[in-house]
């Protein structure tokens, strides 16, 4: 069995049973060729979208100084069209540079080509030599958009980047390089679905990888695989190559640790350079503020709030989200010093959220105080979730004895965003109350840490 089939086999065995019977997936899947399409309104499509990456003013469309493109586009002879004739119709056009005018040329050229090949068949439409063309047209860096492209407008291609990802990180184990386009292009994901032979096509494998990657999370399909992987419940785990791979941190680069929740403080001078490497305005950004003086906590709670103000997030988007708010976790926050004081469970909050509130998993710490309630030390006791095995009041006082700590607050977080506390966390802090009693070392506060708000037990009477 090919690798290709391999991964394909696993997903239909293991997560298809699920995935196949999804609204989302059947539709996808059942989503009909349309034999023949409209050469007016697919060469309109493409045209709306690719003036936007010629950096075409929005001021001109098919109704204001675009008519001839719009209109032309329509009454060439792809038989017998010629440059020239291109350019002169686009001579015609107003407000066109140069540069515009000459690409535009180009894209009209090949559009004829592709109607003169294909009679626009949604078939002929989606072979490799169609394909190349429509490459083309798009800009070397939307490759894949011209298949999501293409799909809307009724052509059933495989274009499920994620899906792609899914199995290069199941044969692989390492993500696909996004700047070597030799190893990231869609020629590559569409050769492997029309090569497996597990589904009855290569759009069905596509989309039931496409479920499987996450895809479909906004009709409420989630996906294991997507650009955070849920290794742990992924029933393709025994045989994938990633997770085999989890562990080893020498074949870890810095973007698998940003998707893994992996970085540390070691790793903070990697993900900067990641940062200011893979786009140029972030740099612009980072230098605009220190030349104002601003510190570089104050720069990425910033790019923070605009990155997460962009809509839709793509996949490489989101990864510079999830190392911005690594670097917020590590330079966002004032790192107490001795004798520092909270003055509210308010303050203890303000000073954990950016840390804790995005966490993956509960994790448990303590911040240990002296006779004024004054900061001495802080310490992590327990990462998962919480349970009196992991949170044991030896570990949790054997630190304060060590420091030789007056009280300590305890502090963790609820991955669910809802700081409501357990039966768990109540039996838990009843015990550390009594020990804290016993040794002498009373626990003031314990903190539960939401997305947006928390819960203190010393506040609700809960101590």
């Amino acid at each position: 069995m090919t690798a290709q089939s391999h991964f394909f086999q696993a997903l239909r065995e293991k997560a298809g049973p699920c995935l196949i019977q999804h609204p989302w997936t059947i539709a996808q899947i059942n989503s009909s060729n349309i034999n023949l399409l409209s050469r007016k309104n697919l060469a309109a499509n493409l045209l709306e979208r690719i003036l936007p990456l010629f950096e075409v003013s929005e001021e001109l469309t098919r109704y204001a100084g675009l008519q001839p493109l719009f209109e032309g586009i329509n009454l060439l002879d792809p038989h017998y069209c010629r440059g020239d004739e291109a350019l002169r119709m686009l001579g015609k056009c107003q407000g066109l540079n140069d540069f515009q005018r000459e690409k535009l040329a180009g894209v009209v050229m090949l559009f004829m080509e592709i109607v003169k090949k294909t009679n626009l068949n949604s078939l002929q439409l989606k072979t490799f030599e169609i394909l190349t063309l429509w490459w083309k047209i798009f800009p070397e860096h939307e490759v894949w958009v011209a298949l999501q492209w293409l799909w809307q407008e009724g052509v059933t291609v495989p274009h499920s980047q994620n899906g792609f990802r899914a199995w290069w990180r199941f044969s692989h184990g390492s993500l696909p390089d996004s700047k070597n386009i030799s190893e990231s292009h869609p020629k590559i994901w569409i050769a492997i679905c029309e090569e497996q032979t597990v589904f009855n096509s290569a759009f069905e494998a596509d989309r039931m990888a496409a479920a499987f990657s996450g895809d479909g999370r906004y009709a409420d399909l989630a996906g294991v695989c997507g650009d955070l992987p849920d290794c742990d419940n992924c029933e393709l785990n025994a045989e994938c190559l990633w997770y085999a791979n989890e562990g080893n941190t020498a074949m870890v680069t810095i973007e698998e640790k940003i998707q893994r929740n992996q970085i540390s403080a070691e790793d903070i001078p990697e993900l900067m350079r990641w940062l200011l490497t893979s786009n140029p305005e972030e740099a612009e950004a980072l230098q605009a503020s220190l030349n104002r003086g601003a510190p570089l906590k104050d720069w990425s709670r910033e790019r923070l709030r605009d990155l997460e103000k962009q809509q839709p997030l793509d996949s490489k988007l989101i990864l510079r989200v999830e190392a911005m708010r690594e670097l917020c976790k590590n330079y966002g926050i004032e790192k107490l010093k001795p004798q520092d004081q909270f003055s509210s469970s308010r303050d203890i909050f303000n000073h954990f959220h950016q840390q804790l509130s995005r966490k993956k998993q509960e994790q448990f710490i303590i911040v240990l105080l002296d006779n004024k309630h004054r900061y001495l030390a802080e310490e992590d006791v327990s990462k998962g979730i919480l349970n009196k095995s992991l949170v044991h009041p030896r570990e949790v006082f054997a630190s304060a004895i060590e420091h030789r700590a007056a009280a300590l607050i305890c502090i963790h977080n609820h991955p669910s965003g809802d700081p409501e506390p357990s039966q768990e966390d109540l039996r838990i802090t009843e015990r550390l109350v009594e020990v804290g009693k016993l040794v002498g070392i009373p626990v003031l506060d314990h903190v539960i840490v939401g997305n947006e708000s928390y819960t203190s037990f010393a506040d609700q009477g809960l101590l």
